[in-house]
Formats: structure tokens, C-alpha cells, sequence
């Protein structure tokens, strides 16, 4: 789906939920509520803080399997910066089998 403004843009609607499942090794994925935290954030850039407003992507666009440099990991991304505002608002869960579906 896609929203298309007066003005002629169209941007891609962003997915209500999703299934983060992309880096697990030996915890579960992640069930992930996107609209959600779109009505906490302050606005877009507070998770995606690299791209344009209306351009977001997702995390793994940048965020490889690895550390390079200054650029985390997917894995160090998530968890510094889920864990640090889920901390720092004192809301939301901040410790593994909170956020990850046990592994079956």
C-alpha cells in the first residue's frame, strides 16, 4: 500500500506489525508493533535516524551482520536502541524473553 499526497508523492504505508526474524540465532524472533510506537515516537526519525522524512527504511537497509566502524550491527542497533528507550521511558520490556517469542 502506498499514501500519495496532494502534492504527488506516493510513500509506502508502513506496516502496522511485523515479525523481526531476520538475525535470531538462538532467541526467537521479535513480534514488533510499528503503529504502536509511531504514536510514541516523537516523530519518524527517532528510530530512523538516517533517513528523509517520508524515505524511511527498514533497519537492515543499513544495519548489517556486522559492526563497521561507527555503524552497528542489526543485532547491537535493536537492542541499544529498544532496550536504552524502553529504559529510559520506563515502559516496555527491556530484557530478552520479553521481547523474544521463545524458540519452538
Amino acid at each position: 500500500a502506498a499514501l500519495v499526497f496532494g502534492f504527488g508523492v506516493a510513500v509506502a504505508a508502513p506496516v502496522d506489525k511485523m515479525l523481526i526474524n531476520e538475525i535470531q540465532k538462538v532467541k526467537g524472533p521479535v513480534a514488533f508493533d510499528h503503529k504502536a510506537h509511531t504514536g510514541i515516537a516523537k516523530d519518524c526519525k527517532a528510530c530512523h535516524h538516517a533517513d528523509a522524512a517520508g524515505k524511511e527504511q527498514k533497519c537492515s537497509k543499513c544495519h548489517g551482520a556486522k559492526t563497521e566502524g561507527k555503524k552497528l550491527s542489526l543485532k547491537e542497533s535493536f537492542h541499544k536502541q529498544c532496550k536504552e528507550c524502553h529504559q529510559k521511558e520506563k515502559k516496555g520490556p527491556a530484557k530478552c524473553d520479553e521481547c523474544h517469542q521463545k524458540s519452538k
